[in-house]
């Protein structure tokens, strides 16, 4: 399978965020330097499908996302998911701002993402176990998340990114 983008551009206005972007990922770990306001995010946001491309488009094995919809959106991972109202899809956002979310564990945290996600009960359990281990916070998976550093509720994020076994993972300044 490979993600790939042909001629990709972003316009705001006249301003260009994004210009003419081609290029194919098959699997392996991709990342993107580029100084600020170069348009890295931009870029991360239309392939996750929160932003369409002025022009140009993007294609997960051959077929462009925005006639995949939901199957692609299945095949993302992320840190954290928020609903979009504006754009009727989803936002991804580094943040655990919301005071009832820390008062959970990272085990109550991420069963109840696998919930919402379908995940059987046991496949969840053991998925949460081998992530938290992956992340190095079996040590504290009982604990509440409003102790942790930041580092650590990154940490909690990137192990939820990875429940459903994501075909392409996006982190973006993770």
């Amino acid at each position: 399978k490979m993600l790939t983008l042909s001629h990709v551009s972003k316009s705001y206005g006249k301003f260009p965020a994004v210009e003419d972007i081609s290029l194919e990922m098959e699997n392996g770990l991709y990342g993107m330097l580029a100084p600020n306001g170069a348009g890295k995010t931009t870029l991360i946001k239309m392939i996750a499908t929160l932003l369409v491309p002025t022009q140009g488009e993007i294609l997960w094995d051959g077929i462009p996302v925005a006639k995949l919809g939901e199957k692609y959106r299945d095949l993302l991972g992320d840190t954290t998911i928020a609903e979009n109202r504006d754009e009727g899809s989803f936002i991804w956002d580094n943040s655990y701002d919301e005071e009832e979310g820390l008062n959970n564990t990272p085990v109550q945290y991420l069963d109840y993402l696998a919930a919402l996600k379908n995940m059987p009960k046991q496949t969840a359990k053991e998925k949460i176990e081998q992530l938290l281990e992956l992340v190095g916070l079996s040590d504290v998976a009982d604990k509440k998340m409003k102790k942790f550093s930041g580092g650590m509720i990154q940490r909690v994020g990137i192990a939820q990114a990875m429940l459903n076994d994501p075909k392409i993972l996006i982190l973006d300044e993770p």
